[in-house]
């Protein structure tokens, strides 16, 4: 990537495994590495980050600071100029990315975590130019998001790497899942034939799906998703259309495209089935990218994005409708 984003969110994560599970989903979702030292290790992600304030804080002045961090990390340097005034703090970093240049290394970064993120960094970027430090790139962070980091970029600011951590780690939009767990389907033994189960209330939104269900991805000519297609693995494919199960006038036919299926098998009858690299992150994050490479670019805009088809099976569609009709009688 261009300007890859790092999670840095492991102190704001809640709870103890949800800063690990959070910085492994951030990988696969696309971060280039995480500041979780143990999420590395545990996961094999790469590790990245910088120093923190109270590393400055603790010596008896930001220059010395510095000059120390430069002295024990001289191929991956990257110094934090916030921590007392920025403009001295970058007048400081360039005082030893001049010094390490003599030396025959490189600064390899400054990190700035507040003020105006996009005037601090075309300031930053004009001082480390005019000292001859082109090399030298420049980290943003400070409650960052996909909206914050469009604004720098559109404001045609220079960064090089984000670091991203509450807004990325933590349920920051919607605090609660929304989603619900509801039964679908059931069967006396292993051998019976399974009975659709649907639960129907008074609100349409809250009316589930019925059936053993698994999804298929179909694909246009050229390679580019065309849309998803849940269905019921008992009934098969009758039609190959979509329904929009919010609203029956938005349908699309899927017939004649090449299409996958998408579910996998993780354990049948207590026993896991699932080749054990199947939950390694960074080939995780492959598949991600591989798929959203596919998806056409005016479904992947920040700002009202066109929306991608996925909807129920045609036939599995009316069998819902149908129960729903049948219960509604009967009641």
């Amino acid at each position: 990537a261009d300007s890859p984003v790092a999670e840095f969110g492991l102190r704001r994560a809640q709870g103890e495994d949800g800063g690990l599970r959070a910085s492994r989903a951030a990988v696969v979702g696309g971060c280039a590495s995480t500041s979780n030292v143990l999420a590395g290790k545990l996961f094999n992600i790469p590790v990245s980050g910088t120093h923190a304030h109270s590393w400055v804080m603790s010596f008896d002045n930001e220059l010395e600071a510095f000059r120390e961090y430069a002295r024990v990390m001289p191929k991956n340097c990257v110094l934090l100029v916030d921590t007392y005034d920025i403009t001295q703090g970058i007048k400081n970093a360039i005082t030893v990315g001049l010094e390490m240049k003599e030396r025959g290394e490189t600064l390899s970064a400054i990190r700035i975590d507040s003020g105006d993120l996009s005037w601090r960094a075309k300031q930053a970027r004009k001082m480390l130019d005019e000292a001859g430090l082109t090399e030298t790139g420049i980290v943003l962070s400070n409650d960052l998001d996909e909206y914050t980091i469009k604004s720098i970029k559109d404001s045609g600011a220079q960064v090089n790497s984000w670091g991203v951590g509450t807004k990325l780690t933590t349920a920051y939009d919607q605090p609660a899942l929304g989603g619900v767990y509801k039964l679908a389907a059931k069967r006396e033994t292993a051998d019976s034939e399974w009975q659709d189960c649907i639960k129907v209330s008074g609100q349409a939104v809250k009316l589930t799906t019925p059936g053993v269900l698994d999804v298929r991805r179909y694909f246009h000519e050229d390679g580019r998703l065309a849309g998803d297609m849940v269905f019921d693995i008992n009934h098969g494919v009758e039609r190959e259309r979509i329904v929009d199960p919010a609203d029956e006038i938005r349908q699309k036919s899927l017939a004649g495209l090449a299409y996958t299926t998408l579910l996998e098998p993780i354990v049948r009858t207590g026993i896991r089935v699932v080749d054990p690299s199947f939950g390694n992150a960074m080939e995780a994050r492959e598949r991600c990218r591989e798929q959203l490479d596919l998806l056409d670019e005016s479904q992947k805009r920040i700002l009202n994005p066109h929306s991608y088809p996925v909807g129920l099976e045609y036939g599995l569609f009316h069998r819902r409708h149908k129960l729903v009709s049948d219960m509604l009688g009967n009641s």
